[in-house]
């Protein structure tokens, strides 16, 4: 992944305990980590790897993946379970997760077998005021196959005002879940709030009581091995970021 698509951020890290207070994050880390709540268990089991997965979500995965198409019923397709469609109007933030086109694939062909590959849209000839997600569906309105499909625009593909390009904290106005000129602090337990003076000194002496501290800022970048891991220890772990910055190499 090319550093355009990595995210920075900021930790305050206890380095006597290995240990993140807290990250300062942007607009763009805030909107991925929130993004992570619109996934369908499918698709997480698809990003994490079932075989990986604690639980039996991983099993039933692995299930469905085994059984054979004999025994599904005429016009369904497994992929409709294995790899969920998100129809949500910021699924563009979860594109951290995907790690751009892989090597040896087209774009077109890597976005098709992408857990969060786009839904298709059908409407009638006549182009009626009706849509639908199942192809051949009779419209209401003319009674005709509704088996044209037509293009789904995300409401954040919109092009943006020229207010919303500047940089800093700020960052793209045009999509996501929160305002941007905003710096946001993360908790390692993906706890967010608007960053303050005052919430950071609180947080930093109820985190030093009756504790020899000795803090440092850490500079990370988030790509997508980061984000995958992200996702793992929020399914898991109550110290996500320390699990996924401060993990001692093997």
């Amino acid at each position: 992944m090319s550093s355009t698509n990595k995210i920075s951020l900021k930790l305050l890290v206890d380095t006597k305990s290995k240990k993140v207070l807290f990250a300062e994050a942007g607009k763009k880390f805030v909107d991925f980590v929130f993004s992570l709540l619109t996934l369908p268990v499918g698709a997480v089991a698809k990003l994490i790897s079932a075989g990986a997965m604690h639980g039996s979500i991983g099993r039933l995965y692995q299930s469905v993946d085994d059984i054979g198409g004999c025994y599904l019923l005429p016009g369904k397709d497994k992929a409709d379970l294995l790899q969920p469609k998100v129809l949500h109007p910021d699924t563009r933030e979860l594109l951290l997760l995907q790690g751009g086109v892989r090597a040896g694939k087209g774009q077109d062909e890597d976005a098709a077998s992408s857990p969060l590959a786009r839904f298709k849209i059908y409407t009638c000839a006549g182009y009626c005021a009706t849509a639908t997600m199942e192809a051949k569906a009779a419209c209401p309105q003319c009674k005709q196959a509704m088996a044209t499909e037509v293009t789904f625009v995300l409401p954040s593909a919109a092009p943006k005002a020229a207010s919303s390009s500047s940089g800093g904290a700020g960052g793209d106005e045009g999509g996501g879940y929160v305002k941007g000129l905003v710096t946001y602090m993360v908790t390692d337990g993906l706890e967010v709030t608007p960053m303050s003076a005052i919430s950071s000194i609180t947080l930093i002496n109820k985190f030093s009581v009756n504790k020899d501290v000795e803090l440092a800022e850490k500079f990370v970048s988030v790509g997508m091995d980061e984000g995958l891991g992200l996702l793992k220890a929020a399914l898991r772990s109550d110290t996500v970021l320390s699990d996924v910055f401060l993990a001692k190499k093997k």
